[in-house]
């Protein structure tokens, strides 16, 4: 485990450039993507009109890193002191006016709370934990790989949208949230949040294009410090970097990661020993 942790580290960096379309300060959207001209990140812009202030953070290649991608973005937010910032992917369809979240956001006390979440829609989150049915499994096709990572590197949380009857069996939701709008997507994070808990580093680089905010969440929930707002858009799952089933095994890394990082720390474990369901 630590010598993959160690090759995910040392991975080179792709070049990372910054484009800015001036708008409101007090809320700053960055838009991390692989290329500014792509149909995703025009269409994204269109929406956003001149309202918001867009930081475009442009990465292209293989060692795009989307973690390193929007803490370079949240940097430059930061210069204008706004009260929100939104981390977005490209590919956002926005199902309310732009103005209707704005005026809901800055009705929001920022100093006091370090995030929002999106609820009213039908998203759902689990993070669930393994149990020892999970040795004497036997799935069929992809699930038979992915088992075999499980199996291999000792994991012992994963994060699924939903929880089948099958799936329940070997692996024991402690952590679900329902009836989301949205939550890693489209994250909405007080600059205060990033600058004195997270040290203006907003996400872990050692990730590789996954699970980043899902430990992010993690901490969020930890502190108990978020609120929620009602807001309905529609996310296009891969549209820029694909969702194959290539891509859902290289994010085994990921996953990896996360469980080294759950495992080496008190904190996380302790607040996964006390089962969080949540119904917005």
């Amino acid at each position: 485990m630590e010598d993959l942790i160690g090759w995910m580290q040392s991975r080179p960096s792709a070049d990372i450039k910054v484009h800015e379309l001036n708008g409101n300060h007090e809320i700053i959207f960055v838009i991390p993507t692989p290329d500014i001209y792509n149909k995703e990140t025009y269409d994204i812009i269109s929406q956003l009109g001149n309202y918001y202030h867009v930081v475009l953070v442009e990465s292209k290649g293989k060692y795009f890193n989307y973690a390193k991608s929007v803490n370079k973005g949240v940097l430059e937010a930061l210069k204008y002191n706004p009260k929100w910032i939104i981390i977005s992917n490209n590919d956002i369809t926005f199902k309310e006016p732009i103005k209707v979240l704005a005026e809901r956001l800055l009705s929001i006390d920022d100093t006091r709370v370090d995030a929002v979440i999106g609820i009213g829609g039908s998203k759902m989150f689990n993070l669930c934990r393994f149990n020892f049915l999970s040795n004497f499994a036997i799935f069929y096709g992809s699930y038979k790989e992915k088992i075999r990572i499980i199996r291999k590197y000792n994991i012992k949380f994963y994060y699924f949208p939903d929880i089948s009857f099958k799936l329940n069996l070997i692996c024991k939701s402690i952590v679900s949230l329902k009836n989301l709008s949205f939550i890693g997507e489209f994250l909405i994070i007080s600059s205060n949040y990033i600058l004195n808990k997270r040290k203006g580093v907003l996400f872990d680089t050692t990730y590789i294009n996954g699970v980043e905010d899902v430990d992010l969440l993690l901490d969020i929930l930890l502190n108990k410090s978020y609120t929620t707002v009602k807001y309905r858009l529609s996310h296009y799952i891969g549209k820029s970097l694909g969702n194959d089933e290539i891509r859902i095994l290289k994010n085994y890394v990921n996953i990896i990661y996360f469980n080294y990082k759950i495992l080496k720390s008190k904190k996380y474990l302790a607040f996964l020993n006390t089962s969080l369901h949540l119904t917005f």
